[in-house]
């Protein structure tokens, strides 16, 4: 019969009388005094084979939350409002705007004035308590984390070959043979 491990004998113990088996170490310092403490705090795991004693204790909470009621009854009701008729008098404004614009454009005159007209429309709008945009734009370009630091300097280039990919030489064990033709 082999001895038992010292730390499984910890861990038992530990679970035994309800304590946390893995607990966090938190430095506390008193700003009056400058004392510092060492304070163990519960690991707070909700699964039994992490922490048998904080997952019994994280279950017995839920249970005493549903039995006071803390669940929703109901699901909440997430639909938004209907406009009203000032919001939807903004929206018109903004799409005959908008609809002045494209034809200016169109036509080929300075559509500046529309741009600015459009934007305090957009303005007029979010305030009135409309979210989201009427008509987004294009997205701007997609950024990549990973893009090249432009004041690096250029990586060094490896020389490609002169011969294209793909050109067939002829073997030098292979014997030359008349193609095939195909009679049928």
């Amino acid at each position: 019969m082999t001895m038992p491990l010292a730390r499984q004998v910890v861990r038992d113990l530990a679970v035994e009388h309800g304590a946390c088996v893995q607990p966090i170490q938190l430095r506390r310092t008193n700003l009056d005094t400058g004392e510092v403490d060492q304070v163990l705090v519960p690991c707070g795991h909700t699964l039994a084979h992490a922490c048998p004693s904080c997952a019994e204790r994280a279950r017995t909470l839920r249970a005493v939350q549903c039995r006071e009621g803390w669940q929703l009854e109901d699901e909440p009701d997430l639909t938004p409002d209907a406009a009203i008729d000032d919001q939807q008098w903004w929206i018109t404004m903004r799409a005959d705007a908008q609809q002045s614009r494209d034809q200016a454009k169109a036509a080929g005159q300075d559509t500046l004035d529309f741009d600015e007209l459009i934007r305090e429309l957009d303005e007029e709008i979010t305030r009135s308590g409309v979210r989201g945009n009427v008509a987004p734009g294009r997205p701007a370009r997609r950024h990549r984390s990973t893009r090249r630091r432009q004041d690096a300097p250029d990586l060094p280039k490896r020389r490609s070959a002169r011969a294209p990919w793909g050109r067939r030489t002829p073997r030098r064990t292979a014997r030359r043979s008349a193609p095939r033709c195909s009679s049928r």
